[in-house]
């Protein structure tokens, strides 16, 4: 998914930015800063395994742990550099609230307060061993102050979390919208042209690889420019809701698609089936969109009709989406030739030769 691609770039991105960082500070801190050698060999450790880090990423599969992973590792390395350099007052402290932020945008809620209560473990282990560990920055800070700030850190982390959370929260939300209006047809509530043929493209695949039926259906209403000219636009989008209601209800939810081609043309592709079973689902949407009549507030009654080309093919014989849709177009205008209000199959299978 997209989605995913994006967060696996986040991930990569935030894993290159990290160890160039650590990297420049072990660098160039020493040249500028009077500073124990400590510092110095802890960084050479931090810059080897961070880049390692980096590299296992780039070059791997791109796996739904793998920010979770980062973070892990992110954290062993901070550990030891906040330990030796004050704890939670060390100037390494401020990096613990930007993780949880990270894992929200990256990862699931789950992932986000796990490792909010992982980092605050760490504030607090990273507190209680400041007088156990020396502090090689030799900075002297009240106790009284330490305990603020690793009170406050872990207040930071907290609602770090919840922001982050938050946002991916609305950001999924307002993905999700703009997906919907990405692939549905506002004016009929079905599939828009672009992802039925994306839907038909995986199903043409899927086809190919297990030897299996595909059944693609060209919808056209019979008439429907008169019916725009006398009744108007409003009427003619009236019926075309209409139709793509008959159309939606003749169909199985779980395998099947129906989607606006384009005008007063609609698309439906099923999967697994005959040609008899096609031709039978072809003809049951004809007879839904023929029953279902439009009324007028005028008390007039727009009875409907529907020509459908239908091309049923399978794995050994498809070529190409556009190949396809072409068998069925042919059927439909062939029908239109017959008279209209009719469905007319192409059938492939049969006319493929036996072994």
């Amino acid at each position: 998914m997209f989605i995913d691609r994006v967060k696996y770039a986040i991930t990569q991105k935030a894993s290159f930015l990290i160890f160039i960082i650590t990297l420049m500070a072990t660098i160039i801190r020493p040249i500028f800063i009077d500073q124990d050698v400590i510092f110095t060999y802890i960084g050479i450790i931090n810059t080897v395994v961070l880049g390692l880090v980096f590299l296992y990423i780039r070059f791997s599969n791109a796996q739904h742990w793998h920010p979770m992973f980062f973070v892990m590792i992110g954290l062993v390395v901070l550990i030891p550099i906040a330990l030796v350099s004050g704890g939670v007052n060390s100037q390494f402290a401020f990096l613990f609230p930007i993780i949880p932020v990270f894992i929200a945008l990256v990862s699931s809620p789950q992932y986000t307060w796990a490792s909010t209560f992982v980092v605050i473990l760490v504030i607090i282990s990273l507190f209680l061993s400041t007088e156990f560990v020396p502090d090689f920055t030799y900075e002297n800070v009240p106790s009284s102050k330490a305990e603020s700030r690793a009170l406050w850190l872990c207040f930071s982390v907290m609602l770090s979390a919840k922001f982050g959370i938050e946002f991916n929260r609305i950001n999924y939300a307002l993905g999700n919208k703009l997906s919907e209006q990405a692939e549905i047809d506002m004016l009929t509530g079905i599939a828009n042209r672009r992802c039925a043929m994306s839907y038909l493209s995986t199903a043409l695949d899927s086809a190919k690889d297990t030897q299996s039926t595909l059944a693609v259906m060209i919808i056209d209403l019979d008439h429907f420019k008169s019916i725009n000219d006398t009744y108007g636009h409003l009427v003619g989008d009236a019926c075309l809701k209409s139709a793509a209601q008959s159309i939606s209800s003749s169909l199985r939810s779980d395998t099947d698609l129906s989607g606006r081609y384009g005008g007063e043309e609609f698309i439906v592709v099923i999967k697994d089936v005959t040609a008899v079973d096609a031709h039978k689902i072809a003809d049951k949407i004809r007879s839904s969109i023929e029953k279902n009549a439009v009324s007028l507030d005028s008390k007039e009654i727009i009875k409907l009709s529907a020509t459908v080309g239908v091309a049923v093919d399978d794995g050994t014989n498809l070529d190409s989406v556009e190949k396809f849709v072409e068998q069925a177009d042919v059927a439909l205008y062939q029908g239109k030739r017959e008279g209209r209000n009719r469905v007319v199959l192409v059938d492939k299978v049969q006319q493929a030769p036996s072994s």
